[in-house]
């Protein structure tokens, strides 16, 4: 959809000091050897102990409404999202960020989306700003610490290594120092057997006690005999590029215009095949190869590289970037916005 009115004013991120390497992972026996060269990540951030995916989301969101010039009575809704355990069961995330950042009595949501939800949460916050003239910021963040027992971080995918932190946005209807030109997000539910098959049905979380991890639900969804591997592979590759099409159609932008294109820290054989080659995009415009010191975080991959394209690129007015993600189900969001100006924060 083409938005008009539509402003990023304030970005936060918050990562933690702790630092494990792939080579640290490889010394361990936690991380096969193979696969540091085929996946790229040379390390994550590790949170300390009792730190929880709401609580860095917190300090991301504290960060962002700062940065915003927004006061917290401007706040009508807060969105939340995640991957993993938050740090405790029947429990409500999304409001002990809003109680933790900006308070109010706005509603506080929580976005599960997979790796997507971030930028899902652009849309949905979108929708409610234009339809509550009342209020004028909506806060997003995201937030996550993947721990052992229940997820090992360099196994829980074979072509992923997930690194613990947060980001957040500040996503208002009265100005900023972008202006978000389109958002489009595209759905594919015949994929979602890719997260699903292999496993049974669980009457609780964690119900075995072993580490959740989706490399075995992948392999028993792409050697499935009623499916054509090439098929699906072709099928995820064209729903990328159709979705990056039309919300480019949407902002009157063309690939070549982009001057930042901040996507998932994907393995580097997907970003080389899928991102740099099949959809051309220039790898100098991503901060990819940053991000292969952080792995995938959570939902706030593509918010860290914005965060970080403000601080060390020195964006100008009228340069537009690109946010891109995709969320296993499978829905893919593209975001599409335009610098106004360079942030007072990056000075």
């Amino acid at each position: 959809m083409r938005w008009n009115n539509l402003y990023l004013a304030g970005v936060g991120t918050y990562l933690p000091e702790q630092v494990e390497t792939a080579e640290e992972a490889v010394a361990a026996g936690r991380y096969p050897a193979p696969r540091v060269a085929q996946n790229g990540y040379r390390a994550v951030r590790v949170a300390a102990p009792g730190e929880t995916g709401p609580s860095m989301a917190a300090t991301a969101g504290r960060q962002a409404v700062a940065r915003s010039g927004h006061v917290d009575d401007d706040f009508g809704l807060v969105l939340h999202s995640y991957i993993g355990h938050q740090g405790l069961d029947f429990w409500t995330p999304a409001s002990y960020v809003q109680r933790e950042t900006v308070g109010g009595n706005g509603p506080a949501v929580e976005i599960k989306q997979g790796c997507n939800g971030m930028l899902a949460s652009i849309e949905l916050a979108a929708a409610f700003l234009a339809s509550h003239q009342e209020t004028s910021a909506a806060l997003i963040t995201g937030g996550d610490a993947f721990r052992l027992p229940y997820i090992d971080r360099w196994n829980f995918d074979e072509q992923t290594v997930d690194g613990d932190g947060a980001g957040a946005l500040v996503l208002s209807n009265r100005g900023g120092f972008a202006r978000i030109r389109a958002i489009y997000s595209y759905g594919d539910s015949s994929l979602e057997p890719m997260g699903r098959l292999g496993d049974s049905w669980t009457d609780a979380p964690f119900q075995d006690g072993e580490p959740v991890g989706v490399a075995a639900r992948k392999k028993e969804f792409l050697l499935n005999q009623d499916l054509d591997l090439e098929e699906a592979i072709e099928k995820i590759a064209r729903n990328v590029a159709f979705n990056l099409k039309h919300a480019l159609h949407e902002a009157e932008a063309e690939l070549s215009d982009i001057k930042f294109f901040l996507h998932q820290t994907i393995s580097e054989s997907i970003a080389a095949h899928a991102i740099y080659g099949s959809m051309g995009v220039d790898r100098s415009t991503t901060t990819y190869d940053w991000g292969q010191d952080l792995g995938m975080v959570g939902t706030a991959d593509p918010i860290f590289g914005l965060d970080h394209v403000i601080a060390t690129r020195n964006p100008e007015p009228g340069d537009l970037a690109v946010l891109q993600a995709a969320g296993a189900g499978y829905v893919w969001t593209t975001v599409v916005l335009e610098f106004l100006e360079t942030p007072d924060w990056a000075e």
